[in-house]
């Protein structure tokens, strides 16, 4: 072959337009990324709701003026319930506080935004998933593409995007979803004879980070057991990797089952841990075999009817017949168990997809002391159930090529994706939200709640307003329904309190009432507590009967020092009640009598600020209880 004469050019390579569809399977996850965005920005505009009150909306932990290390510790402890709070959720808030404001709208943003990026995880998981052998020869990309959308834009999540608290759960999801990456990452390049313990150990540091957002991240490992169980079957390409998995997940299975019943049953299963509940540990556990088959309801039908966000008014099971559905949760939950266990080589997606919805719910269907029903939950244990739904829609037998199918799975996220645009909408404006919560659930205290408390903040405290009237007629109505909590009678007081409204005294009789029959559980210490500290910030109330109640509640027991302190003070100024204020500062060290720094800073404070005689009552129960002073206050 000759060459080329030397003063002829050879012609360039011509680049060739990439192929359309090959453009769009490239661009195909960044339009997913922004569907999921899309399809709750309509509820930014909405307020917070419920547990967002207390954690973020008056926590001055996360209201940063300075990114200084001492407020950023302060945040990293805002949430006072466990052992080590939720660190990595809290400073997120507080991020979110210092350079966004007050406005919900910024922490939605947030929430919005890790959703978005928890659909790219998801799409990036399914994508592996489906890459499996076992999987079957006809996934494509569009097939995790659809899964992912399914997934992230279903109606069941708005409650957990736009509920801003709910961040911890978005959060914890991260967390899993890059472990279970990098763990399958790791996993099959241990199948390939590859070394995988690397990528086992970046799995392991995501559960680690995850427990700082959630505490569920520690279900991880129980994930990755599903994955063992369906696609992976522990192969290895070196037998003793496959034998050290085997032992280690058995033995860790074993460690697992040992600290439920040797530890977790016992500690969180006494009576004593339900006394703020109007549930037993073994009602909750029955209730729970009606309550996932729900779960499965509103994911496989999404009426807009099943999805009411408060859940207060659903009945708890006392017996297997009663409601006779608890045992018939129970054999449907029984026998979609089994299952999972038969799918488990035939149809291993389908097999792990249930699998993975039980290991989702492992916790909070457990005997921990938690509410019986909450939407969330349902967050990252939604894949699974889409997952096994996709399985059996590639299994459909079409005669005539699967144009039909395409054309089916489509229609359904469209009709999926109109439903929680309609919801976030009605999320993203309050009072449209509250009255659609109450119109879906007229028995539910909280609603009616949020509804009467949005009524009076547009009257903006005018006693001629209509919306006043409005919300005290909610107020009187929600006080009234089954199981509610004193926080109507409290809207009530405080709302007489901003407009100069009269104050019926039976709303007074009403709520002390409930202090004292209720189980006392946060909203009825909210009730009491709140209405406090509004009073000491100048919406005054009857101090007597404030008194009274806070009374009936400390006679409840269980109260930390801080409590009977801040009441302390109170009757001293308040009510010029020296000997009972001098006894409560007592009872303050009492309350925990290990606590020898709170003692010490009560004394310090009490001195400071001139008062010997309140001084002398805290140092008289320190040294009759034992309490160890420093040296320079002995």
């Amino acid at each position: 072959m000759r060459a080329p004469p030397a003063n002829v050019a050879t012609p360039a390579r011509i680049p060739l337009p990439m192929n359309p569809l090959r453009l769009f399977r490239t661009i195909a996850p960044i339009l997913l990324v922004l569907l999921a965005a899309a399809a709750y920005w309509p509820g930014l505009n909405g307020g917070f709701l419920f547990d967002d009150y207390h954690n973020i909306q008056v926590n001055p932990a996360i209201q940063l003026s300075s990114l200084d290390a001492e407020s950023l510790q302060r945040a990293a402890g805002a949430y006072q319930a466990g052992g080590y709070g939720r660190p990595l959720a809290t400073v997120s808030f507080a991020l979110d506080h210092y350079f966004q404001g007050k406005d919900p709208a910024g922490f939605k943003r947030t929430n919005i935004a890790l959703h978005a990026l928890n659909t790219l995880l998801v799409f990036l998981l399914a994508s592996r998933l489906l890459a499996l052998p076992r999987a079957a020869p006809a996934w494509s990309v569009w097939a995790a593409l659809a899964i992912a959308a399914g997934w992230a834009i279903h109606p069941l999540q708005v409650s957990t995007v736009l509920y801003v608290v709910q961040r911890m759960e978005i959060l914890v999801a991260t967390a899993t979803l890059l472990g279970l990456l990098a763990y399958l990452r790791g996993r099959l390049a241990q199948r390939d004879g590859r070394r995988g313990w690397p990528w086992l150990g970046v799995a392991a540091l995501c559960g680690a980070v995850g427990m700082l957002a959630k505490e569920s991240a520690v279900l991880l490992p129980v994930f990755a057991l599903a994955l063992e169980a369906t696609v992976l079957r522990f192969e290895a390409g070196l037998p003793a990797t496959r034998r050290f998995l085997q032992v280690a997940y058995a033995g860790g299975a074993a460690i697992a089952t040992v600290l439920f019943f040797g530890w977790l049953l016992p500690r969180f299963a006494s009576p004593e841990t339900f006394a703020i509940r109007d549930f037993t540990v073994g009602e909750r556990l029955l209730t729970q075999l009606r309550v996932l088959p729900m779960y499965l309801g509103q994911v496989l039908l999404p009426l807009p009817d099943s999805m009411t966000f408060y859940y207060d008014t659903f009945p708890k099971s006392t017996g297997w017949f009663s409601p006779v559905t608890t045992l018939l949760g129970g054999v449907f939950l029984v026998a979609l168990a089994a299952l999972a266990w038969r799918l488990r080589r035939g149809a291993p997606l389908a097999s792990l997809g249930i699998l993975w919805f039980f290991a989702g719910h492992l916790l909070t269907s457990g005997p921990l002391n938690l509410e019986l029903v909450f939407e969330h939950r349902n967050y990252l244990a939604m894949f699974g159930i889409v997952l096994a739904v996709a399985d059996g829609v590639r299994r459909l037998p079409m005669q005539d090529g699967e144009g039909l199918k395409i054309f089916g799975v489509a229609a359904v996220l469209v009709l999926v994706g109109a439903l929680t645009l309609i919801r976030a909408a009605t999320w993203g404006h309050p009072l449209l939200l509250a009255s659609d919560l109450v119109a879906r659930n007229p028995d539910s205290p909280r609603a009616s709640n949020d509804l009467a408390m949005i009524y009076v903040g547009m009257s903006d405290g005018d006693p001629d307003s209509p919306f006043l009237y409005m919300g005290m007629q909610e107020f009187e109505r929600g006080s009234r329904l089954p199981g509610a909590s004193p926080l109507p009678e409290q809207g009530l007081l405080l709302m007489a309190a901003v407009s100069g409204y009269p104050t019926d005294p039976a709303w007074w009789d009403r709520l002390e009432h409930k202090i004292r029959t209720q189980p006392l559980g946060p909203q009825q210490v909210m009730a009491v507590q709140g209405l406090l500290t509004q009073h000491l910030r100048g919406f005054r109330v009857d101090p007597e009967r404030l008194a009274r109640a806070y009374q009936a509640m400390l006679d409840r027991g269980g109260f930390p020092g801080h409590a009977y302190a801040t009441f302390a003070d109170f009757v001293l100024v308040e009510l010029g009640d020296e000997a009972r204020a001098n006894e409560l500062f007592a009872e303050a060290v009492a309350a925990d009598p290990t606590d020898a720094r709170f003692a010490m800073h009560l004394l310090e404070t009490l001195q400071s600020e001139g008062r010997g005689a309140q001084a002398r009552a805290v140092l008289e129960r320190m040294q009759a209880i034992g309490m160890q002073l420093s040296p320079n206050k002995s």
